[in-house]
């Protein structure tokens, strides 16, 4: 009796194309007595439910964050920039197949976060104290509770199909070194600055104890030791 009822439950689901193959793991089910079978089974559908609508957006290996926090999945995804950094051109392939090319600074939205093909670029200001003047789109080269940025003379420019950028012959500040360092309330810092390493970053690191007992190194502000400082800050410190 249990096998009949199920059956035809199953049959009026919504998503049903995607339910086949499970018609006898719905009988299993119905054969449970009681609270158990009651509980097991609505977890199941719920479950199925969830893997049926968002099986790509899980498992998507690009899409975009703006200001406001909305977060874009997509297929494809390529962006462009102008002189001054700021975003002009963005273009992607929705979840459901749609080409979207939007250009234009006033016809893009504020995207201050891609993730392509594992590597997360953020919206990062061209000088730390003018968090509201010229940007640049830069990769992470820490991620983690404190973030770094680097990027080499000459790597400014961005443009479609060449997101990790494309060298730059202009002078002037499009070819500016960066080598900031984010903290987890926003606020960036000029990491090759000794100033800002003796005022800002030691007394912050300092606060954690683990990270204290277990780094050794002399607060370089040269590139390599000093990653390899913070990735130690974020691996010990939550």
């Amino acid at each position: 009796m249990n096998d009949i009822k199920i059956e035809a439950l199953s049959k009026s689901l919504p998503f049903q194309g995607r339910f086949r193959g499970v018609k006898k793991s719905f009988l299993f089910w119905a054969r449970l007595e009681g609270a158990a079978f009651k509980q097991t089974f609505i977890l199941s559908i719920i479950l199925l439910c969830v893997n049926a609508v968002y099986p790509q957006s899980i498992k998507t290996k690009y899409y975009f964050v703006t200001k406001s926090n909305d977060t874009t999945f997509c297929k494809n995804l390529d962006f462009g920039t102008n002189i001054q950094g700021s975003l002009n051109a963005l273009i992607y392939e929705d979840m459901n197949g749609k080409k979207v090319n939007l250009e234009g600074r006033k016809n893009v939205p504020d995207v201050v976060t891609f993730y392509i093909n594992d590597t997360i670029t953020d919206k990062v200001p061209l000088k730390p104290n003018k968090p509201d003047g010229f940007v640049r789109y830069i990769g992470r080269s820490v991620n983690g509770k404190l973030k770094v940025y680097s990027q080499q003379q000459g790597y400014m420019n961005y443009a479609p199909g060449e997101s990790i950028g494309v060298p730059n012959s202009a002078g002037g500040p499009s070819g500016k070194y960066i080598f900031y360092i984010k903290m987890p309330e926003g606020t960036f810092y000029k990491i090759n600055k000794k100033s800002n390493m003796k005022k800002y970053i030691i007394p912050y690191v300092s606060k954690c104890e683990e990270f204290k007992s277990k780094y050794k190194g002399d607060y370089s502000t040269l590139e390599k030791p000093f990653i390899a400082m913070i990735r130690l800050y974020n691996s010990l410190c939550k």
